[in-house]
């Protein structure tokens, strides 16, 4: 008999739970509600309804411990209402025992949230991410019409027409052909070139599946802020640029194994990784500074030298000074400098002082570069120069990689070093002890937020066993069978909990302890499980 009881209300509640879970999926999914949350911008309807097939099952996990509680409180609230507990309990059958399906489908709703939270979710996100990212072509043909225009690397572009070039054999890269293209080439936050292409073809490739863009302008007439002066090509290549992700990666649409890795290694997550690079980068800028005094100081032998293995320069002066905050070198007092490419002098270049700048690109190889600007009276002795001389205010010299040597001792900060808390300073000035600050705050960041993450995802799922139960107990003490009072009674305890986790992991990404945060998650579902323990033992016995 009591097995036959339990299938019934296993029975009863099964289908509120499903028309439940059905309904509030398409309420959410339809609703835009997870597509808001991925933020996915440019994609066609098409597209859009291949993404939903992705989507639904991301909101099928979201409304699953809802449609529990809310199956639950209704079932055994009709149970009450109807007296067929008073007439269990009058047969002598323990009323706890009627519990088990409520049990079993609190258990099963925990263990399938706690799967697509930590497995399911993420593999989605990607597979997203990499659906939308595969139309590369229609994608920035899209953005280029915009009113944002298309960013890429520090390039922003513009183009009047557009249409898409099929390959014309296997294994060609598909073409976005551009004409009448306008843009702007940035550093920092300043313009360094403007031009025009009448004609430019965009070729995309995927490098470890990045996707990157390689473009060919054709009819290039450019106007070069730094130096001044206009230069017209017939052609010239650009690129490779890797294109901004579709979804930026997010600690909280990591699985379980990432964010366990990423706990025990932050250093491999990719903005603490960006900030580690631009760090040794920065590092070895100081190496060169260094260098750069000690060789002026040595008078064996005169001048100081730069090479990369290409280019080569040899730099006499009387004084040099240095930036107080970066120790950059300027030489100044009447400065000669000889200019060497393949080991053969090409150039002299002679001028008031000499600064050696950053070149602020990032480059693939990591690996910084420095040029040097001339000031004030410049004088480039060439003999392919129409005279032999030319006269400037201004000259910039190529940019130069920061030598191998500098290079090795740069590797000895490794990112075990950099991110080591203990370690207070590095005794490479000012800029540095900035630098690495940051770097140190943005990894803290990422532990926090990898420990709110992991906390909230493990408190919502379990908090589905004790709210389902707690919601069936109560729809027995207030005979909930109503739709209307089910839902009141189980959207209150929900809600409780949901805004104590919420509250905790803010509070966790926020406050540089994690204590009070746990403590805020974990204790909405103590407060629940008492009331459990509470209701079953005093209320529903009786």
């Amino acid at each position: 008999m009591l097995w036959t009881l339990q299938k019934y209300i296993f029975r009863e509640m099964g289908k509120s739970f499903l028309l439940t879970s059905v309904g509030l999926m398409a309420v959410l999914g339809l609703g835009s509600g997870v597509m808001n949350m991925l933020k996915l911008d440019g994609i066609s309807a098409i597209q859009l309804l291949k993404v939903m097939a992705l989507v639904f099952p991301v909101a099928g996990t979201l409304t699953l411990p809802i449609a529990a509680l809310f199956a639950a409180t209704v079932t055994y609230g009709r149970l009450s209402a109807d007296n067929e507990l008073v007439a269990c309990r009058s047969s002598g059958i323990n009323i706890h025992e009627l519990f088990l399906p409520t049990m079993a489908i609190s258990l099963a709703s925990a263990l399938v949230s706690f799967i697509f939270f930590n497995f399911m979710i993420p593999s989605m996100i990607r597979n997203i991410d990499e659906y939308v990212a595969s139309d590369l072509p229609r994608l920035v043909k899209e953005r280029l019409s915009s009113p944002e225009r298309l960013t890429v690397d520090k390039f922003t572009l513009f183009s009047e027409t557009s249409h898409i070039e099929a390959p014309t054999a296997e294994g060609e890269d598909v073409t976005l052909r551009l004409g009448g293209v306008a843009f702007v080439l940035m550093d920092d936050e300043n313009w360094t070139r403007i031009g025009t292409a009448g004609n430019v073809g965009v070729s995309f490739s995927s490098t470890d599946g990045t996707p990157a863009i390689t473009s060919d302008m054709f009819d290039l007439s450019v106007y070069d802020i730094k130096d001044g002066r206009y230069i017209d090509s017939g052609h010239e290549s650009f690129g490779p640029y890797t294109l901004p992700e579709t979804i930026p990666i997010k600690v909280k649409w990591l699985d379980l194994g990432e964010l366990l890795d990423y706990q025990n290694d932050p250093a491999s997550f990719p903005a603490v990784a960006k900030k580690i690079q631009k760090l040794q980068a920065s590092i070895s800028l100081v190496m060169l500074y260094r260098d750069v005094q000690r060789q002026f100081l040595d008078p064996e032998p005169p001048g100081v030298e730069l090479e990369d293995g290409e280019m080569r320069y040899v730099i006499r002066s009387p004084e040099l000074d240095r930036d107080p905050k970066s120790g950059r070198p300027i030489f100044v007092g009447g400065v000669e400098i000889e200019v060497y490419e393949a080991g053969e002098k090409k150039r002299t270049l002679k001028s008031d002082s000499v600064a050696m700048l950053v070149d602020r690109r990032d480059h693939k190889d990591n690996r910084a570069r420095v040029f040097l600007q001339a000031n004030g009276n410049v004088e480039v002795h060439d003999p392919l120069a129409p005279g032999g001389i030319v006269r400037d205010d201004r000259r910039n010299l190529s940019a130069i990689r920061v030598p191998e040597n500098v290079m090795v001792r740069t590797r000895d900060y490794t990112d075990a070093k950099l991110l080591n808390p203990d370690l207070k300073s590095l005794d490479l000035g000012e800029e540095i002890a900035e630098e690495r600050a940051e770097l140190l705050a943005r990894a803290e960041e990422l532990s926090r937020d990898i420990i709110g993450v992991m906390h909230s995802r493990m408190a919502f799922s379990l908090s589905v066993f004790a709210l389902v139960i707690l919601g069936a107990a109560l729809g027995i003490v207030f005979k909930g069978s109503q739709v209307l009072v089910a839902f009141g009674i189980s959207f209150v305890p929900s809600l409780f909990v949901i805004i104590m986790i919420m509250m905790g992991k803010q509070m966790i990404e926020k406050f540089p302890t994690p204590t009070n945060g746990l403590i805020l998650i974990w204790s909405g579902i103590v407060l629940v499980a008492i009331v459990d323990v509470y209701v079953m033992m005093r209320v529903v016995r009786r």
